[in-house]
């Protein structure tokens, strides 16, 4: 019987999770397809308990669903539990087991520029659900000390409670900019590809500094481009999206994912960018 994989979210025309994981079914040769689906907030638990009906082996969830799918779920692992939120549904046993790929997705991808050390200073910029997960992630498998900056100063204090990590407004993260020798970028100014006001200015900061922005589409947002005039190293989204998708492959099928078939495969659909 043909096996059933999807993408959830509103809006979700934009996704190229579709065209990824289909090269990697017909790369593998399984007999499965895995296509988006657009949900709205109103018929959301109909289409849930509707997928549920067709059997789905396993499927993404992506903006606005990732804390709504909760509640639907009978397992969450410890990264989707920490962070709150679940990007990846396993199907196992008749069981639908969430986990967040996100995070970990985004450290393999750091961590190909360099290791992390406990002498990292890592500045988080924003405190939204990407940002969650990969503050965990951090926090989890890595012994730097992270500071936490948002234009709500209260969700970035929620966000390090009960923690050694700090939190701290915008205007002081631009301040003490200096002694970062990582900056992540993961508010939704990286979204803007012309004019944007960026989230802090980064006139201080020192050169070798690596700074990630988590957005693949500008491939040089103008948070990078701005990275770059000082003198940084800089890293966008792409790695991010490629690695949190083969965690997710595996986790469906057991196969490890060919990586470098999915970054060609996003690299086409952007059209060579």
């Amino acid at each position: 019987m043909k096996e059933l994989y999807c993408v959830i979210g509103n809006p979700i025309a934009h996704s190229l999770s579709p065209a990824m994981h289909t090269a990697l079914l017909e790369q593998n040769k399984l007999d499965a397809s895995y296509v988006p689906f657009l949900l709205n907030e109103a018929s959301f638990t109909p289409a849930i308990e509707g997928l549920k009906a067709l059997g789905v082996s396993g499927f993404n969830v992506t903006s606005p669903f990732k804390e709504a799918i909760r509640p639907f779920l009978d397992q969450l692992d410890s990264e989707a539990a920490a962070c709150g939120a679940v990007n990846t549904v396993v199907v196992k046993e008749g069981q639908w087991i969430g986990y967040n790929t996100d995070g970990v997705g985004y450290l393999q991808g750091l961590q190909s520029i360099r290791p992390i050390t406990e002498n990292d200073q890592i500045l988080v910029l924003g405190a939204g659900g990407a940002s969650k997960a990969i503050y965990h992630a951090l926090k989890h498998h890595t012994k730097a000390s992270l500071t936490v900056a948002n234009r709500t100063l209260e969700k970035a204090m929620k966000m390090v409670e009960g923690t050694e990590h700090r939190a701290m407004s915008l205007v002081e993260a631009e301040s003490q900019i200096a002694k970062f020798t990582i900056v992540i970028q993961t508010t939704s100014a990286g979204l803007t590809k012309e004019n944007a006001e960026l989230p802090i200015r980064l006139h201080d900061l020192t050169a070798g500094t690596i700074v990630s922005d988590i957005i693949y589409n500008p491939a040089e947002t103008p948070f990078l481009k701005e990275a770059k005039i000082y003198g940084a190293i800089t890293q966008n989204g792409l790695p991010m999206f490629v690695n949190q998708a083969a965690i997710a492959f595996q986790l469906w099928t057991g196969i490890e994912a060919d990586r470098e078939l999915m970054r060609n495969t996003v690299l086409k659909q952007l059209g060579g960018k």
